[in-house]
């Protein structure tokens, strides 16, 4: 990368943490939560990934010891089903929580608009503007981290499904 390219891509990405920044504040507390859990669930996407494309290819490449019974052959696939499956119903339940956090903003964004309107003793546009901004924030961040999720989950689990299936035809030949 020469100097050019390596100074427009540090000014990116420091606009990027800038903008970043400024929807976690206008968020409100809720969007720490969501940002955790989402993190936590693209750990676990990545980690999927990894083993599917890099390491499962490996294991059946290096083959498996001489199976004396069909019972072995059984326990084999079951070992192998628990590898390929392994987080995909934490993946799953994260996709799921993401959504909820998201209305828990949208709550608290609105409990926080009517305590200031109580306060103030009316509905000034500006108090009732950020309160309504804080809420859809955190309602669409919610929402976009929960479909990433539940789409990229579908796709892990359809991943898992055909490497069972391989799996099993590759003892079947073995």
């Amino acid at each position: 990368m020469n100097g050019r390219t390596f100074e427009a891509f540090m000014i990116f990405l420091q606009q990027s943490e800038q903008h970043i920044e400024e929807l976690m504040a206008l968020g409100g507390p809720v969007m720490w939560p969501l940002v955790a859990v989402s993190v936590w669930l693209w750990m676990l996407i990545l980690e999927r990934y990894w083993f599917l494309l890099h390491n499962f290819p490996a294991l059946v490449k290096r083959g498996v010891p001489v199976l004396r019974s069909y019972a072995e052959m059984e326990i084999k696939q079951a070992e192998m089903a628990l590898a390929l499956r392994r987080h995909l119903r934490l993946i799953k339940t994260l996709s799921g929580i993401l959504p909820m956090l998201g209305l828990l903003g949208t709550v608290t964004g609105i409990v926080a608009t009517f305590d200031l309107i109580r306060i103030f003793g009316s509905a000034e546009t500006r108090i009732v503007a950020h309160g309504v901004s804080q809420a859809l924030i955190t309602t669409l961040a919610g929402l976009v981290m929960g479909l990433f999720g539940v789409g990229v989950g579908y796709d892990l689990n359809r991943r898992a499904r055909a490497g069972q299936r391989r799996f099993a035809e590759y003892l079947r030949r073995s």
